[in-house]
């Protein structure tokens, strides 16, 4: 003990005990008990199990963590060492009149100091077997690292693991499911075993896949239930390979998004856009079935895509993006050719984004691309960072989508049986509870006009019937005068769709599948 530096920390009495203890586990929760309470790390430095060899006895050996020799490290790299030659020690072994295992402290002192707090000690901080199993519970409902280490904390008081630890472990969990499979072969697990319907392509005489497109089955149902519109948009910064994310979205009777199908691709040409247009057309359960209107922003490759795949649809563009282009050129170029820039840009696609040509179509609202936006925001919401794989992409879209559906569902018992304040009259007497709240409140909105317009379709203009496929103010001003309520056959069928509870069928006439409901 003489070549021992100044610092000089006695925790015999801590660890001095008379007690017995029954089995080595209790020897050991004792001794580490008393070292957290201590602010001394214990450490098994050997142990040993009677065999009935020569030499082979039970016994434990404790040290401190700080024990042993400083190693230093001729790599280059920055390297630390916790060990300074701690002498502390301590030995248990079973009492030879059978009583149970004793506590023998050889050495109580530590020639270092001893902190005031245990945070961010790594021996310390290692997860117990209930804290792992709390991490594995929150991390499969993709709860934040630094959320779960919250959660500990509230749940484990005397806990002193730091987020490093919650990343470790979760890592572990990750790779204890994956198991030996790749990622992208544990991606088309996943897919499989939740039922997706799903497609994907090598690239030529090689086993590298160029893209990969999936939809959920409800998702499916969905598509082929409220077909009319579809708005299309690629989204970045999901994965850490930086590959785009092409995301198709529809809208249901109640005006609530619902994902129709995802794609990964490896580049955003025509011939992708056209690979990914064609697995949607599949989805179609009538060969002749496609959606009407298409919204997407000014993506010439998607647009000659959709000119190919779809040559039936109209394909509108987005105004939102279109003002906010047209305001950048204002301020890139002078006043002589600023028309010249701007009739070069709009003259071709006028008739997909201008009024006069939109309200002509049946859109049901949509003449932007803010539905399929802000299905992009929620998702990256809840991947949470941009440096994730495939895999926690794929986990992420499929736990939005789980909440979704959830959210549609509820909004079509909510309009089949409640029925707003504003709708309870005889004049809506046919559409309660069999047209969605949304078209409700729209036809209710309208009918605010009727005062102004009364039956007149040159003052009307009819747009909500042209775009909305419901019944504008100078029609609900002839049921008025005429005194009957609102038909059901007034409002297109797609308000009148409050269930997603359908069944798949091949139809008898042409072999092609269609609805039952």
């Amino acid at each position: 003990m003489e070549n021992l530096p100044k610092i000089c920390v006695d925790t015999t009495d801590a660890f001095m005990t008379t007690e017995r203890f029954g089995t080595r586990e209790e020897v050991i929760r004792w001794i580490k008990e008393v070292g957290i309470d201590n602010k001394v790390t214990v450490i098994i430095s050997r142990s040993d199990t009677e065999t009935g060899k020569r030499g082979r006895s039970n016994k434990i050996i404790f040290g401190c963590d700080k024990g042993g020799k400083h190693k230093i490290s001729d790599s280059g790299t920055q390297s630390a060492s916790k060990k300074c030659g701690c002498p502390f020690k301590i030995r248990s072994t079973p009492a030879k009149d059978g009583s149970g295992w004793k506590i023998d402290v050889k050495c109580g002192l530590h020639n270092h100091g001893l902190p005031d707090r245990l945070e961010g000690h790594s021996f310390i901080g290692r997860l117990t077997t209930d804290e792992k199993q709390h991490v594995a519970d929150l991390a499969k409902g993709h709860v934040a690292p630094r959320n779960i280490l919250l959660s500990l904390q509230d749940k484990f008081p005397e806990n002193v693991t730091r987020i490093t630890q919650v990343y470790k472990h979760k890592s572990v969990i990750e790779k204890e499911i994956r198991g030996p499979r790749s990622e992208i072969q544990h991606l088309f697990k996943l897919i499989e075993d939740a039922g997706y319907v799903y497609w994907s392509r090598k690239k030529d005489d090689s086993e590298v896949v160029r893209e990969i497109f999936w939809a959920h089955p409800d998702s499916v149902k969905l598509l082929n239930i409220f077909p009319i519109v579809l708005v299309m948009d690629s989204t970045y910064k999901t994965n850490k390979y930086r590959q785009p994310l092409f995301e198709i979205v529809g809208m249901t009777s109640t005006e609530l998004t619902f994902a129709v199908g995802f794609a990964y691709m490896e580049s955003e040409q025509t011939e992708n856009f056209c690979w990914v247009l064609e697995k949607l057309k599949e989805l179609f359960v009538k060969k002749d079935m496609c959606p009407q209107v298409i919204l997407t922003d000014r993506d010439l490759a998607l647009m000659k895509a959709i000119e190919v795949v779809f040559p039936n649809s109209i394909n509108l563009l987005c105004r939102f993006h279109i003002n906010k282009n047209v305001g950048a050129k204002c301020k890139q170029h002078v006043v002589n050719d600023l028309q010249k820039t701007i009739d070069t840009w709009l003259t071709p696609h006028r008739h997909r984004f201008v009024g006069a040509w939109i309200n002509r179509v049946l859109h049901l609202g949509n003449t932007t691309t803010n539905r399929v936006e802000s299905a992009h925001w929620k998702l990256k919401q809840m991947l949470g960072n941009s440096i994730g794989d495939m895999v926690k992409c794929w986990e992420a879209m499929n736990n939005n989508l789980r909440l979704q559906l959830g959210n549609i569902r509820a909004s079509f018992q909510k309009s089949f049986y409640e029925v707003e304040n504003a709708h309870v009259s005889p004049f809506y007497g046919y559409l309660c509870g069999s047209v969605s709240r949304a078209a409700l409140r729209r036809i209710a909105e309208e009918l605010l006009r009727v005062d102004y317009v009364g039956t007149n379709r040159q003052i009307c203009g009819c747009t909500l019937r042209t775009s909305y496929g419901l019944p504008c103010a100078c029609e609900l001003g002839r049921y008025r005068v005429g005194g009957i309520p609102i038909p059901i056959d007034a409002v297109h069928v797609h308000w009148r769709k409050l269930t997603m509870e359908v069944e798949l069928e091949i139809g008898e006439d042409d072999g092609s599948e269609g609805i039952k409901e």
